[in-house]
């Protein structure tokens, strides 16, 4: 077991580092170039007192998480490490407690950072918010160990997608609802965890609203958060076009067709979100501002699509652009933007590069 871990972690874990050492450089330059000790301590300790507010970096270590998975499966694929499919002989206990040590090295960063916040909260004896960061972290450990384990040794989730399928019978077959079929159909369960995730985001960002009282900026943070949830299947949406409708390539649709046609999709892909955000928020948000949050999740996944139309080919380089693009409207939200105005240019922006020839074959 211990020569098999040794080379579990040259192979997944050293090569992940070594792959993502200028996005570690740019998030230490960012953490530690602009917010000095004293900073990181007021914001560990407002955290501590309002653990609601743990969901922000709790949506941050998700996304990361979900950038460690992909890395792992990508991995996999490779001609050299053929290998890891002979994972399989080994007995399920040593399988499993392998994945959850190489998991919990890929952790490293989020785990040292969620230290450092239970050691503030049980600082300032707030052992409620100390608790939640770490059964946040087992949670993550686990479910994310799980994720990899499957990765790696069925990478495919197609048997407990298709208990999924009976959900979109009502969905007619038109080219805004393909993907939405293909997306219960074959990654079901991954879709089933993302808009559970997503959900709760929303449902925390409208508890913390109605405890601040009149901030809809809250509101607005946790429509950015749901959008970088569920940014993955942007990707996943653009390499389902290139594979299963290559045909519309050719035929006489104009890119400003196919851009409405996919607004229409993520219209219908949030639909979940969408109708719970407003069932929350009907009644203590104006109309107004309840439309202009609820524009910004489509809005943004349209965004991401049209991202990976023109520039994008890899799944990693892509959850780098989610996580800075996340980072920086969080900024520009706490700014007080008007949304409509983020939702507008944002918009603008995914139109342009739908219409720019693609450079992905």
């Amino acid at each position: 077991m211990k020569e098999v871990s040794k080379v579990l972690v040259r192979t997944l874990v050293k090569e992940f580092y070594k792959e993502n050492a200028g996005f570690f450089l740019v998030v230490l330059g960012f953490g530690f170039g602009f917010l000095k000790t004293p900073q990181h301590m007021d914001i560990a300790s407002a955290l501590a007192f309002k653990p609601l507010y743990y969901l922000v970096p709790l949506a941050l270590w998700i996304l990361y998480t979900q950038k460690t998975l992909s890395f792992c499966s990508r991995a996999k694929r490779l001609p050299s490490n053929w290998f890891l499919t002979e994972l399989v002989i080994l007995k399920a206990t040593h399988r499993k407690s392998l994945v959850i040590y190489l998991q919990v090295l890929l952790l490293v960063p989020v785990l040292g950072y969620s230290i450092f916040l239970a050691y503030i909260a049980i600082t300032y004896h707030q052992w409620t918010s100390a608790g939640m960061v770490i059964i946040a972290n087992g949670i993550i450990i686990l479910t994310s160990a799980h994720l990899l384990h499957q990765k790696l040794i069925n990478p495919s989730d197609t048997v407990l997608s298709g208990k999924f399928k009976n959900w979109t019978h009502f969905l007619p077959r038109k080219y805004s609802t393909l993907f939405i079929h293909h997306a219960f159909h074959r990654q079901g369960l991954s879709l089933i965890f993302t808009k559970v995730f997503s959900l709760s985001v929303i449902i925390g960002s409208t508890t913390i609203f109605e405890v601040e009282g009149t901030d809809t900026r809250y509101l607005a943070l946790g429509i950015l958060i749901s959008a970088g949830v569920n940014a993955a299947f942007t990707f996943k949406h653009q390499l389902f076009d290139r594979q299963f409708l290559p045909l519309f390539r050719n035929l006489p649709i104009s890119q400003t067709n196919l851009f409405l046609k996919d607004f229409i999709t993520y219209l219908l892909f949030t639909l979940p979100e969408i109708l719970v955000f407003t069932g929350n928020n009907l009644i203590n948000v104006s109309v107004i501002a309840l439309l202009s949050s609820i524009l910004l999740l489509p809005v943004l996944l349209l965004f991401y699509k049209s991202i990976t139309v023109t520039k994008i080919n890899d799944i990693e380089q892509f959850s780098k652009y989610v996580f800075f693009i996340t980072v920086f409207l969080f900024f520009v939200i706490l700014g007080y933007v008007n949304l409509y105005i983020i939702a507008l240019i944002t918009l603008l922006a995914s139109l342009i590069l739908y219409l720019k020839p693609s450079k992905i074959e």
